[in-house]
């Protein structure tokens, strides 16, 4: 009946957005990727939670887990993946897939996620070798991609949207050109963020 949404630094604010909510079940989807200080802290304190199921006058708010923990999260990173390589040629030789994830040191459970996919896809045997990639933790993204035994690199940005270390840092770290680069004996195929598919509203529905 409705579907709103709210921000951590902008308008409409998580403090407020349940006031302007008409219905009286009320499910929260964090549009995260990983368990974090966001999802674990923040967001219940902001908006009021106390458990996955919270009462708050007449209303029950059911609190969902982020969005990279979704069962059906890696089939949205092969879709990702399909877009990416529709009309392009591979090299011959060997194919890895390798998942980007920002990762942290302070927070053993934001790669989790990326491992988790990486090893939900790897069991359906579509690619020579599935890798985990980080740019804030190791393994990091620049040593995979160069070491990974493969001539054909299929890069996707677990990531929910694009910014600038989709658009910048990583293009510049990783020295690609476009979504084809070519260097090294390796064809790196670059792919957009996974949360900006369209597919991610089924996901969340």
């Amino acid at each position: 009946d409705e579907v709103v949404e709210c921000f951590w630094k902008e308008e409409p604010s998580m403090r407020h957005v349940l006031v302007t909510v008409e219905a009286d079940d009320v499910y929260v989807v964090p549009a995260f990727i990983s368990e974090g200080y966001f999802t674990q802290q923040v967001i219940p304190r902001e908006l009021g939670l106390t458990g996955p199921v919270t009462r708050k006058g007449a209303k029950t708010v059911r609190y969902a887990g982020p969005l990279g923990t979704f069962e059906g999260m890696g089939d949205v990173i092969l879709e990702r993946v399909d877009d990416l390589m529709r009309g392009k040629e591979l090299a011959p030789g060997r194919t890895a897939l390798v998942l980007l994830g920002h990762g942290t040191d302070l927070n053993k459970s934001s790669g989790g996620v990326v491992y988790f996919n990486a090893g939900r896809i790897g069991e359906r045997g579509l690619y020579d070798l599935v890798e985990v990639g980080f740019l804030d933790q190791e393994p990091e993204i620049g040593d995979v991609v160069e070491n990974v035994d493969a001539e054909n690199v299929v890069l996707i940005p677990v990531f929910i949207a694009e910014g600038w270390h989709t658009r910048e840092t990583i293009p510049e770290d990783l020295g690609l050109t476009g979504e084809v680069t070519v260097r090294e004996g390796k064809t790196i195929f670059y792919g957009a963020p996974v949360g900006t598919h369209p597919s991610m509203a089924n996901l969340i529905a």
